[in-house]
């Protein structure tokens, strides 16, 4: 078993001519901005949390943080998980098989994001995604806790180290705005999980929900079953354009400049009181 392919953006010899010469997005600078915006948030709500970026959706702010902690003493740890199953079918997430359950169990093995690593870790656990109504990381909760049943973990000690970081639309605040939060029968299963949101301008949310290139395939059970850390397949056009983008994001967070703003950012929120917050901030501006 191997992990789903990803082209790794820190080894820029390897990408060759897969690069285009100029990576542009469609909302430039905007995006750019409201996604430091979003990320310093995400990172102060996580806390002291390791960061788990759910599929292809978020992958913009894994690359963007990427750069912007390589070389960071203390910065959290980031994981891109491949995974994609907002629907668990009528017949429930068992009837996914056998061998696709354990193809799927062995990925996170080797990401370090099984049951037992994620009980054991010094630190906790935060999943990042968007969310619309949940069923994606329902799906993924309840699959790690198939996983804990299955390699006998205990799992209210796997479940009292997960944090959960909803990206949402930003919405006016009001007693009758939809929270997907309060609409979730499955909260059950890890009630000492902290939930939490951050907001992005509702056309940055759909357009990079929807519309922007992505860098991999999705990664959905079909393939659980039949992963190839190596690529038989050229990558698109689209892939190109977006492989280019995360090298872009990648590289400006490794800069001094984007350092001293996201350091910025992070600083004027309330989270500054907690020692994990002031820490990277201080080493962010070294």
């Amino acid at each position: 078993m191997t992990k789903p392919f990803r082209w790794n953006i820190k080894k820029r010899e390897q990408l060759g001519r897969l690069v285009v010469d100029a990576p542009e997005d469609r909302l430039g600078t905007d995006l750019i901005a409201s996604l430091r915006i979003a990320s310093s948030r995400v990172v102060a709500q996580a806390s002291d949390a390791a960061l788990v970026f759910i599929g292809r959706t978020p992958e913009n702010f894994f690359d963007y943080l990427s750069g912007i902690f390589d070389g960071i003493d203390r910065a959290p740890r980031l994981h891109l998980l491949q995974f994609s199953l907002r629907f668990g079918g009528q017949h429930g997430l068992q009837s996914l098989g056998h061998t696709k359950l354990k193809g799927f169990f062995d990925y996170l093995l080797a990401e370090g994001l099984d049951p037992d690593s994620i009980a054991t870790s010094p630190s906790p656990l935060a999943l990042v995604d968007f969310i619309a109504e949940g069923g994606t990381m329902e799906n993924l909760v309840r699959l790690l806790k198939l996983n804990a049943e299955r390699d006998s973990v205990d799992w209210n000690a796997v479940q009292r180290r997960l944090r959960i970081v909803g990206l949402r639309e930003r919405t006016k605040n009001s007693p009758n705005t939809w929270r997907w939060e309060q609409h979730q029968d499955w909260f059950d299963l890890i009630p000492n999980a902290r939930i939490s949101n951050v907001s992005m301008p509702r056309e940055h949310v759909f357009y990079i929900a929807n519309y922007q290139p992505k860098v991999t395939d999705s990664h959905q059970p079909v393939y659980w079953d039949r992963f190839d850390s190596k690529r038989s397949q050229p990558p698109t056009d689209d892939q190109r354009q977006a492989l280019s983008f995360a090298l872009y994001l990648y590289d400006l967070g490794r800069s001094r400049e984007e350092r001293k703003r996201f350091a910025e950012s992070m600083a004027k929120l309330p989270q500054m009181r907690q020692a994990a917050t002031r820490a990277l901030v201080v080493a962010l501006n070294r």
